[in-house]
Protein backbone atom coordinates (compact mmCIF):
# COMPACT_ATOMS: atom_id res chain seq x y z
CA UNK A 1 0.00 0.00 0.00
CA UNK A 2 1.31 3.29 -1.22
CA UNK A 3 2.51 6.46 1.51
CA UNK A 4 -0.51 8.08 -0.15
CA UNK A 5 -3.04 5.64 -0.02
CA UNK A 6 -2.49 5.84 4.11
CA UNK A 7 -2.32 8.99 4.34
CA UNK A 8 -5.82 9.22 2.46
CA UNK A 9 -7.15 6.35 4.91
CA UNK A 10 -6.36 8.60 7.86
CA UNK A 11 -8.32 11.59 6.30
CA UNK A 12 -11.25 9.57 5.30
CA UNK A 13 -11.23 8.45 9.50
CA UNK A 14 -10.87 11.61 10.61
CA UNK A 15 -14.01 13.36 8.08
CA UNK A 16 -15.90 10.06 9.30
CA UNK A 17 -15.22 11.22 12.94
CA UNK A 18 -15.89 14.79 12.16
CA UNK A 19 -19.14 14.79 9.83
CA UNK A 20 -20.62 11.98 10.73
CA UNK A 21 -21.16 10.69 7.35
CA UNK A 22 -18.86 11.08 4.49
CA UNK A 23 -20.31 10.16 0.75
CA UNK A 24 -18.32 7.97 -1.83
CA UNK A 25 -18.43 11.14 -4.68
CA UNK A 26 -17.40 13.34 -2.16
CA UNK A 27 -14.18 11.84 -1.31
CA UNK A 28 -13.30 11.39 -4.69
CA UNK A 29 -13.17 14.75 -5.73
CA UNK A 30 -11.50 15.57 -3.04
CA UNK A 31 -8.72 13.41 -3.49
CA UNK A 32 -8.50 13.24 -7.06
CA UNK A 33 -8.97 9.82 -7.48
CA UNK A 34 -11.93 7.24 -9.05
CA UNK A 35 -15.26 6.44 -6.79
CA UNK A 36 -13.37 3.00 -7.09
CA UNK A 37 -10.59 3.96 -5.36
CA UNK A 38 -12.86 5.06 -2.82
CA UNK A 39 -14.74 2.38 -2.72
CA UNK A 40 -11.54 0.06 -2.07
CA UNK A 41 -10.85 2.21 0.60
CA UNK A 42 -13.88 2.40 2.46
CA UNK A 43 -14.42 -1.76 1.89
CA UNK A 44 -10.57 -2.09 3.89
CA UNK A 45 -11.17 0.22 6.91
CA UNK A 46 -14.65 -1.37 7.30
CA UNK A 47 -13.04 -4.68 7.30
CA UNK A 48 -10.71 -3.32 9.33
CA UNK A 49 -13.37 -1.99 12.29
CA UNK A 50 -12.41 1.49 11.81
CA UNK A 51 -15.96 3.02 10.34
CA UNK A 52 -19.06 1.12 9.33
CA UNK A 53 -19.81 1.25 5.13
CA UNK A 54 -23.20 2.08 3.83
CA UNK A 55 -24.63 2.69 0.53
CA UNK A 56 -22.70 5.94 -1.17
CA UNK A 57 -20.45 6.40 1.99
CA UNK A 58 -19.38 5.72 5.37
CA UNK A 59 -20.25 6.18 8.89
CA UNK A 60 -18.40 5.66 11.95
CA UNK A 61 -18.23 2.51 14.21
CA UNK A 62 -21.35 2.02 16.41
CA UNK A 63 -20.32 2.21 20.07
CA UNK A 64 -22.11 -0.79 21.21
CA UNK A 65 -25.36 0.62 23.44
CA UNK A 66 -27.05 -1.09 26.27
CA UNK A 67 -30.88 -2.41 25.72
CA UNK A 68 -31.19 -1.52 29.09
CA UNK A 69 -32.90 2.38 29.15
CA UNK A 70 -31.59 3.11 33.14
CA UNK A 71 -28.12 1.92 32.49
CA UNK A 72 -27.50 4.62 29.88
CA UNK A 73 -29.18 7.72 32.02
CA UNK A 74 -24.95 8.96 32.97
CA UNK A 75 -23.74 8.57 29.19
CA UNK A 76 -23.67 11.87 27.97
CA UNK A 77 -25.42 13.61 30.60
CA UNK A 78 -24.35 17.08 30.62
CA UNK A 79 -25.70 17.11 27.14
CA UNK A 80 -29.50 15.42 28.01
CA UNK A 81 -29.25 17.91 30.62
CA UNK A 82 -29.02 20.41 28.21
CA UNK A 83 -31.20 19.39 25.95
CA UNK A 84 -33.95 18.78 28.80
CA UNK A 85 -33.72 22.80 29.59
CA UNK A 86 -34.38 23.45 25.78
CA UNK A 87 -37.41 21.24 26.00
CA UNK A 88 -38.44 22.90 29.40
CA UNK A 89 -38.45 26.31 28.03
CA UNK A 90 -41.25 24.87 25.47
CA UNK A 91 -43.54 24.22 28.24
CA UNK A 92 -46.31 26.57 29.36
CA UNK A 93 -49.21 26.33 31.97
CA UNK A 94 -52.00 24.21 31.23
CA UNK A 95 -50.30 22.33 28.66
CA UNK A 96 -50.62 18.46 28.15
CA UNK A 97 -47.06 17.37 27.84
CA UNK A 98 -46.08 13.65 26.07
CA UNK A 99 -42.46 11.99 27.89
CA UNK A 100 -42.10 8.68 26.26
CA UNK A 101 -39.29 6.21 27.19
CA UNK A 102 -35.66 8.27 27.15
CA UNK A 103 -33.23 9.28 29.66
CA UNK A 104 -32.94 13.09 28.01
CA UNK A 105 -36.85 12.94 29.05
CA UNK A 106 -35.90 11.87 32.79
CA UNK A 107 -33.88 14.78 33.36
CA UNK A 108 -36.82 16.69 31.33
CA UNK A 109 -38.98 15.44 34.65
CA UNK A 110 -36.89 16.68 36.84
CA UNK A 111 -37.10 19.86 35.97
CA UNK A 112 -40.71 20.05 35.82
CA UNK A 113 -41.48 18.96 39.22
CA UNK A 114 -39.17 21.53 40.47
CA UNK A 115 -40.98 24.38 38.64
CA UNK A 116 -43.96 25.92 39.56
CA UNK A 117 -45.29 24.65 36.21
CA UNK A 118 -48.94 23.44 36.25
CA UNK A 119 -49.46 20.89 33.05
CA UNK A 120 -50.90 17.22 32.44
CA UNK A 121 -47.47 15.26 31.95
CA UNK A 122 -48.02 12.14 30.21
CA UNK A 123 -46.02 8.90 30.20
CA UNK A 124 -44.81 5.44 29.82
CA UNK A 125 -41.94 5.46 31.37
CA UNK A 126 -42.50 4.25 35.03
CA UNK A 127 -39.17 6.74 36.57
CA UNK A 128 -40.56 9.52 34.64
CA UNK A 129 -44.17 9.20 36.30
CA UNK A 130 -42.29 8.71 39.76
CA UNK A 131 -40.29 12.21 39.33
CA UNK A 132 -42.84 14.02 37.58
CA UNK A 133 -45.52 13.20 40.09
CA UNK A 134 -43.15 14.58 42.80
CA UNK A 135 -43.94 18.54 41.27
CA UNK A 136 -47.05 19.90 43.22
CA UNK A 137 -48.66 21.20 40.38
CA UNK A 138 -48.19 18.35 38.16
CA UNK A 139 -50.94 15.83 37.48
CA UNK A 140 -49.26 13.03 36.17
CA UNK A 141 -50.98 9.95 34.03
CA UNK A 142 -49.75 6.76 33.03
CA UNK A 143 -51.20 4.22 30.39
CA UNK A 144 -51.82 0.56 30.33
CA UNK A 145 -49.86 -2.18 28.86
CA UNK A 146 -47.22 -4.38 29.04
CA UNK A 147 -44.04 -3.49 31.30
CA UNK A 148 -41.23 -3.59 29.55
CA UNK A 149 -38.23 -3.85 32.01
CA UNK A 150 -35.30 -2.77 30.18
CA UNK A 151 -36.75 0.01 28.55
CA UNK A 152 -38.36 0.44 32.70
CA UNK A 153 -41.88 1.37 30.66
CA UNK A 154 -45.14 0.02 29.12
CA UNK A 155 -45.86 -1.23 25.59
CA UNK A 156 -47.85 -2.94 23.40
CA UNK A 157 -50.96 -2.77 21.90
CA UNK A 158 -53.10 -2.19 24.97
CA UNK A 159 -50.62 0.98 25.75
CA UNK A 160 -51.01 1.84 22.13
CA UNK A 161 -54.65 1.98 22.56
CA UNK A 162 -54.96 4.13 24.91
CA UNK A 163 -52.28 6.54 24.09
CA UNK A 164 -54.23 6.97 20.47
CA UNK A 165 -56.70 8.83 22.73
CA UNK A 166 -54.33 11.25 23.90
CA UNK A 167 -53.52 14.44 22.29
CA UNK A 168 -51.12 16.44 23.62
CA UNK A 169 -49.64 20.00 23.25
CA UNK A 170 -46.60 19.07 23.11
CA UNK A 171 -44.62 15.53 22.75
CA UNK A 172 -41.14 14.74 23.52
CA UNK A 173 -39.90 11.46 22.19
CA UNK A 174 -36.62 9.94 22.30
CA UNK A 175 -34.21 8.05 19.77
CA UNK A 176 -31.05 6.10 19.51
CA UNK A 177 -30.14 7.21 15.81
CA UNK A 178 -30.80 10.24 14.05
CA UNK A 179 -29.66 9.99 10.63
CA UNK A 180 -30.75 13.42 8.95
CA UNK A 181 -28.78 12.54 5.28
CA UNK A 182 -31.56 9.47 5.38
CA UNK A 183 -34.31 11.16 7.34
CA UNK A 184 -35.02 8.74 9.49
CA UNK A 185 -34.88 8.43 13.65
CA UNK A 186 -34.53 4.83 14.80
CA UNK A 187 -34.34 3.08 18.33
CA UNK A 188 -33.90 -0.61 19.48
CA UNK A 189 -37.26 -1.74 20.09
CA UNK A 190 -40.19 -2.27 17.61
CA UNK A 191 -42.78 -2.16 20.34
CA UNK A 192 -41.17 1.58 21.51
CA UNK A 193 -41.05 2.28 18.21
CA UNK A 194 -44.80 1.39 17.63
CA UNK A 195 -45.84 4.34 21.32
CA UNK A 196 -43.60 6.62 19.42
CA UNK A 197 -45.23 6.33 15.73
CA UNK A 198 -48.61 6.69 18.23
CA UNK A 199 -47.83 9.43 19.87
CA UNK A 200 -46.24 11.29 16.85
CA UNK A 201 -49.52 10.98 15.32
CA UNK A 202 -51.88 12.36 18.11
CA UNK A 203 -49.66 15.04 19.14
CA UNK A 204 -50.17 19.12 17.84
CA UNK A 205 -46.48 19.70 18.27
CA UNK A 206 -43.84 16.98 18.44
CA UNK A 207 -39.96 16.90 18.79
CA UNK A 208 -36.97 14.49 18.88
CA UNK A 209 -35.04 15.41 21.78
CA UNK A 210 -31.09 13.91 21.14
CA UNK A 211 -27.99 14.68 22.71
CA UNK A 212 -25.39 14.98 19.78
CA UNK A 213 -23.83 11.54 19.98
CA UNK A 214 -27.30 10.38 18.48
CA UNK A 215 -26.07 11.66 14.76
CA UNK A 216 -23.67 8.86 14.90
CA UNK A 217 -25.21 6.00 16.80
CA UNK A 218 -26.96 3.23 15.14
CA UNK A 219 -30.46 1.76 15.74
CA UNK A 220 -32.63 -0.90 14.70
CA UNK A 221 -35.74 -0.10 14.15
CA UNK A 222 -36.69 3.13 12.32
CA UNK A 223 -39.78 4.67 13.82
CA UNK A 224 -40.51 7.82 11.82
CA UNK A 225 -38.91 10.26 8.93
CA UNK A 226 -36.96 13.15 10.76
CA UNK A 227 -39.21 15.91 9.08
CA UNK A 228 -42.40 14.19 10.50
CA UNK A 229 -41.61 16.30 14.02
CA UNK A 230 -41.83 19.69 14.34
CA UNK A 231 -38.73 20.05 15.35
CA UNK A 232 -35.32 18.69 16.86
CA UNK A 233 -33.61 19.24 19.99
CA UNK A 234 -30.11 19.08 20.38
CA UNK A 235 -26.82 19.75 22.17
CA UNK A 236 -24.62 22.64 20.69
CA UNK A 237 -21.71 20.03 19.89
CA UNK A 238 -22.05 19.63 16.40
CA UNK A 239 -23.17 22.16 14.43
CA UNK A 240 -22.45 20.53 11.04
CA UNK A 241 -25.67 17.79 11.69
CA UNK A 242 -27.80 21.26 13.42
CA UNK A 243 -26.99 22.66 10.09
CA UNK A 244 -28.37 19.71 7.87
CA UNK A 245 -31.45 19.47 9.85
CA UNK A 246 -32.41 23.30 9.09
CA UNK A 247 -31.60 22.30 5.56
CA UNK A 248 -34.79 19.51 5.81
CA UNK A 249 -36.91 22.63 7.02
CA UNK A 250 -37.15 21.62 10.71
CA UNK A 251 -37.11 23.83 13.72
CA UNK A 252 -33.74 23.28 15.67
CA UNK A 253 -33.61 24.10 18.79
Amino acid sequence: MSMFRNERHEKILELVASDGRVATSDLAKRFNVSEESIRKDLQQLDADGQLHRVYGGAVPVAQKTSHVVLSRVDEHREQKQQVARKAFDLIQDDMTVFLDISTTNLFLADLIAQSSLRCIVVSNMLDIVRRAAEGGNVEVQCPGGRMNLELNGLVGATCAQALSRVHPDLAFLGTLEVNVGDDRVSTFDSEDGAIKQTVLETSERSYVVADSSKFTARGSYSYARLTDFTGLITDEKDEVHRERARRLGMEVI
